[in-house]
């Protein structure tokens, strides 16, 4: 085998070891920080308000409005819900959570027609109403917790 060609198959050897280094820091970095996400995509899962009727008006009254935290690092923090909370590690969360069990998107509340709904995002550690694991979309109200990783959390009114 000539010189020529053995020096040729050093490069390419070379080359794809850097590509591998490459892909690997970008999969580390996407973990750690998150994806870039544009303002037009996170409003795009936002469902659009309707006009609501008395009934629906009177049944929000009824309804919790805050999130606190009751156990974890950050004890005490209070969000509101609103239609829609992201909560997990990633910048584009509207909750973020300091703890190592925590995805970067690690669940959602959303606003449904008869209450609240909490989901899983294909969480690595999983996320627990009431100490049981939640695989669908599940209506929780002012008597549950919810637990993230070591977070544990209230509605309130």
């Amino acid at each position: 085998m000539s010189e020529l060609v053995v020096l040729a198959l050093k490069f390419a050897f070379l080359a794809l070891l850097w590509l591998f280094v490459l892909f690997a820091c970008n999969v580390i970095r996407t973990d750690l920080f998150g994806r870039r996400v544009s303002a037009a995509a996170v409003a795009s899962e936002v469902p659009p308000t309707q006009l609501k009727s008395r009934r629906a008006r009177r049944a929000d009254r009824k309804m919790p409005t805050t999130l606190r935290i009751t156990r974890g690092a950050q004890t005490g923090l209070t969000m509101p819900l609103g239609d829609s909370l992201r909560i997990g590690r990633s910048n584009d969360c509207q909750l973020i959570l300091d703890d190592d069990y925590v995805s970067t998107r690690h669940a959602r509340i959303v606003r449904g027609d008869n209450g609240y709904l909490v989901e899983d995002l294909g969480s690595t550690n999983g996320t627990y109403l009431n100490d049981a694991r939640v695989t669908t979309a599940t209506p929780f109200g002012l008597s549950d917790t919810l637990r993230i990783g070591r977070t544990t959390m209230i509605v309130e009114k």
